[in-house]
């Protein structure tokens, strides 16, 4: 076999190598080149990418409409947005490379100068800002920048809180306001938070028990009562913070001298920020002088209510002791008169026997008036028609209008006159009114009795006659006892009872009576009544 030359076998090798490497380092050249591309496609987005976050940054930074600054290590500014020419007064431009204690009221220089003071971590202050006449109070916050551990700069921001500090000065004069009003207030006041601790109190209250607030300042207010008085305040103010509202009541509280004291309390619940009872504001007036006032007018009305009793009783008892010797004064007075053969002798039992008369009459109106007044006199009430009982007392005293010649003018309506009254006691008042109009009135002249149902339902009757009248001063006293009219003094008047006697059986009925002086002259009497129920009322 013939030897392979080296030459031709290298030659050889290379060609075939020349043929496939060419190739090979085109396609080498063109995965660069695509790669190379690729990278700057991406390069070019991400560039375009970081743009447009930097124009969304600047555009939501130049919105915001706080202030938003930059300023290096010395405090100077490097960057401001837009929202500083329209909260300062002036130009972005011109801002720029100044400190910005520049921009700030003389008397906030010293506070802004201290924010950049170096140091760690945030720090704020409020200053005004703005130009001289029209400061603006803001609140700067500064963050100091640092690279690795070099200060470059600091970051801030500056919000507006003009508005929200003139609200909180106002809030505070208001607070100052009320502090000082619960101070003045002479009503001692305190304030309790949940769990029944005082939380405040005023003077008046430190006054009243002789503590002081910052003794008693986080003290239960139970710690200063006895058992008995804490569970009372307990279940109040248990109730007030559990359903809210206000309470009131009374209760005895021990004074700074060691006495107890009456006292009229009034509680509150004070809701606290979600709007639920968080605590309990106490108000306490000293009541005692009115109570014990109270108790003085109860005593001393028992006291009267005692000797009017024993009054009561006296009359009662004299006059029925008068009773037994005026009948036989009287008896024999009148057996005397007629017996007697001489006239002066007659004359003389007349005399007595009229006396007599008189002194029994004036008897039996202390006996009326004791048995009104007493705790036993008892009233019978029936349903019954006025106008027949007033036909009968007139029928009663037809003698008596004959022999003074007076006529009765009676008008009563046709509609019955129905009320609940006792018939012989409303009687009696009847017979009093018309006996004072027959004494009193000229003779010949006409006695008007009219009855009706007046607007308020009521029997309403009255006498009018035409005799002297009665001075104008005088319409009410002569419903007093023993008090006759200045027109009447003349012995013709009576024991000067039969008014009070009528009045009080008139109110015992419910009704009321009263005089009036008529038009042409005498007076008028008006009674009404009311319709009642029940069988019998008993006085006392």
């Amino acid at each position: 076999m013939a030897a392979t030359d080296p030459g031709l076998a290298l030659a050889g090798a290379l060609e075939a190598a020349a043929s496939w490497a060419a190739p090979l380092a085109l396609l080498l050249v063109s995965g660069l080149a695509a790669w190379a591309l690729r990278r700057l496609r991406s390069r070019e987005q991400a560039l375009a990418a970081v743009a447009a976050r930097e124009r969304d940054l600047s555009a939501i930074v130049e919105s915001v409409q706080a202030l938003l600054f930059r300023t290096d290590a010395q405090g100077r500014l490097t960057f401001v947005n837009a929202r500083w020419g329209a909260a300062t007064g002036g130009q972005e431009v011109a801002a720029i490379g100044r400190p910005l204690a520049d921009w700030v009221a003389p008397e906030s220089a010293a506070a802004t100068r201290a924010l950049f003071g170096g140091g760690e971590g945030p720090r704020t202050a409020v200053v005004q800002m703005g130009q001289a006449g029209r400061w603006r109070r803001f609140e700067v916050a500064v963050l100091p920048l640092k690279a690795g551990q070099r200060l470059v700069g600091y970051a801030g921001s500056a919000a507006d809180v003009t508005e929200r500090e003139q609200a909180r000065q106002r809030l505070q004069s208001q607070l100052d306001f009320i502090g000082q009003l619960l101070e003045v207030m002479p009503l001692p006041v305190s304030m309790l938070d949940a769990d029944n601790r005082y939380q405040s109190v005023n003077q008046a209250w430190e006054e009243f028990t002789g503590r002081r607030r910052a003794e008693v300042a986080g003290r239960r207010a139970r710690d200063y009562l006895s058992a008995e008085e804490a569970v009372l305040h307990d279940v109040r103010d248990r109730e007030l913070l559990r359903l809210g509202g206000s309470a009131r009541y009374e209760a005895s509280l021990l004074h700074r001298d060691g006495s107890r004291r009456d006292v009229a309390i009034s509680k509150a619940a004070v809701p606290g920020p979600d709007g639920r009872p968080a605590g309990v504001l106490v108000a306490f007036m000293d009541v005692s002088e009115f109570r014990d006032a109270e108790r003085a007018v109860r005593e001393a009305r028992d006291i009267a209510e005692e000797a009017s009793r024993a009054k009561s009783e006296f009359i009662a008892n004299i006059s029925h002791e008068l009773r037994t010797p005026l009948q036989s004064i009287i008896g024999f007075s009148e057996l005397g008169h007629l017996r007697s053969k001489e006239p002066r002798l007659g004359a003389m039992f007349g005399d007595i026997h009229a006396a007599g008369e008189r002194m029994l009459a004036l008897v039996n109106d202390l006996l009326d008036v004791s048995k009104i007044e007493s705790a036993v006199g008892t009233f019978h009430l029936e349903r019954i028609d006025v106008r027949t009982l007033v036909r009968e007392v007139l029928r009663e005293l037809q003698p008596l209008l004959a022999e003074r010649r007076l006529h009765v003018e009676l008008g009563l309506c046709e509609a019955p006159m129905v009320a609940k009254v006792d018939p012989l006691r409303y009687q009696q008042v009847l017979r009093n009114l018309l006996a004072n109009a027959i004494r009193f009135s000229p003779p010949g002249q006409t006695i008007e009795v009219t009855g009706d149902i007046d607007a308020e339902n009521q029997v309403h009757v009255c006498v009018r006659d035409h005799g002297p009248g009665i001075p104008p001063a005088e319409l009410e006293a002569i419903f007093q006892a023993f008090v006759q009219s200045s027109k009447t003094k003349d012995g013709s008047g009576g024991t000067g009872l039969g008014l009070t006697i009528s009045r009080k059986i008139v109110e015992a009925h419910g009704g009321r009576i009263h005089a009036e002086n008529a038009r042409g002259g005498g007076s008028a009497f008006h009674v009404r009544v009311p319709g009642r129920t029940g069988d019998t009322l008993t006085l006392g």
